[in-house]
């Protein structure tokens, strides 16, 4: 798990690195979707964006595409070690299959929109550019809180139980045992006199107390 977080940590740092250079990636998403004569539909897949990187026309356009690319891939690496960690524990969790879908090259995530306390779409310039790029844009901040959830949720399955925990459970379970014997034991005061038998001077209880005999 430390492996994990640590890497969890790294993509973060990249991806603020990446948010100081989002205005320049659209601005190459835009030039290659003009170069590719590919200008009336959204980005919608990793793929695509792989696809646009081939009509760049400039070294400052393949880093910021670059750099999405490496951020999709370390995402995907992170995603297969955390899946490594939950088939180990057994742990199973649809965030992760969530995770699986998006990480996939084909999925199409253009209908995409993270949220506050996310900025991304927000910072696009203008309607239009949300219509294109809220998608690709949105598609790592996403998939980080999703990555982030799934670690959360192992680490709370796998928190140890506390002593209180223990105590609490332990006399719970000696209670019903005490009331489970109380109800099965034939002299308890409960069930003394329910058993009766017709005798000559009329229906007396089958056992009784020592103090009555």
């Amino acid at each position: 798990m430390k492996e994990v977080k640590e890497m969890l940590m790294l993509i973060e740092e990249k991806h603020q690195i990446f948010k100081q250079q989002q205005l320049r990636f659209i601005a190459a998403l835009e030039r290659s979707r003009e170069s590719a004569h590919c200008q009336t539909r959204s980005v919608s897949s990793i793929s695509e964006v792989q696809w646009y990187m081939t009509h760049c026309s400039n070294s400052t356009d393949q880093r910021a595409f670059s750099l999405f690319l490496e951020l999709m891939s370390d995402l995907k690496v992170l995603f297969q070690m955390i899946d490594s960690l939950a088939s180990a524990k057994n742990f199973s969790s649809g965030v992760l299959d969530t995770c699986r879908n998006i990480l996939s090259p084909d999925c199409n995530f253009s209908e995409l929109q993270a949220q506050y306390p996310h900025d991304v779409v927000n910072r696009l310039s203008c309607t239009e550019a949300k219509h294109y790029y809220a998608g690709v844009v949105s598609v790592i901040p996403v998939t980080l809180d999703l990555l982030s959830m799934a670690i959360s949720q192992m680490q709370v399955r796998n928190e140890p139980i506390s002593q209180t925990d223990i105590t609490e459970k332990t006399a719970a379970v000696h209670e019903q045992n005490t009331l489970t014997n109380t109800s099965n034991n034939p002299h308890s005061s409960k069930h003394s006199y329910k058993a009766m038998h017709k005798g000559a001077s009329g229906w007396k209880p089958l056992w009784r107390p020592p103090w009555r005999n």
